[in-house]
């Protein structure tokens, strides 16, 4: 047997496990969702000041233009407007930046957020530039973001 076999085997071993329990949540589902774009697609360059939840949005919209999912670009987009409108934007952000977006890109975000943020995507092999608004999910209705919700992106 070569010498590299056991750890193979060992490594494999360990690999299924961990898939196989972190199948058995919601949360692990979306844990293997995003190592495998993670591992898809291009790291994005950051600068600026993020907060998690804002470069985690700000990765996922990348993914989604690289990747022509308006579904799932629409997703993450704010509750503003009627959802026609957003979808609209969606496949009309894909048309412009999806190929773009499948390349290095750099994200600049603004200041420390508190109610929304700024950031600022360039798409590398392009010179192309899109300019991103997040603001915190408003679900409840009540203007600010106590919760600890999700953060989204303004589709427009």
């Amino acid at each position: 047997m070569a010498a590299g076999r056991p750890v193979t085997a060992a490594l494999a071993a360990v690999l299924s496990a961990a898939l196989l329990a972190g199948c058995s949540s919601g949360a692990g589902n979306a844990r293997l969702e995003h190592a495998a774009d993670y591992a898809a697609h291009p790291h994005l360059r950051v600068t600026g000041y993020p907060v998690p939840e804002t470069l985690g949005l700000v990765q996922q919209v990348v993914w989604r233009l690289a990747d022509g999912s308006a579904d799932r670009l629409v997703k993450l987009a704010a509750a503003e407007g009627p959802a026609d409108a957003r979808r609209a934007a969606a496949e009309e952000w894909i048309r412009t930046y999806g190929a773009d977006a499948a390349g290095e890109v750099s994200a600049d975000f603004g200041d420390d957020p508190a109610n929304r943020q700024t950031v600022r995507l360039t798409f590398h092999g392009s010179g192309r530039v899109k300019e991103l608004t997040l603001r915190p999910d408003d679900s409840d209705g009540s203007g600010s973001d106590s919760d600890g919700g999700a953060w989204r992106v303004l589709l427009r």
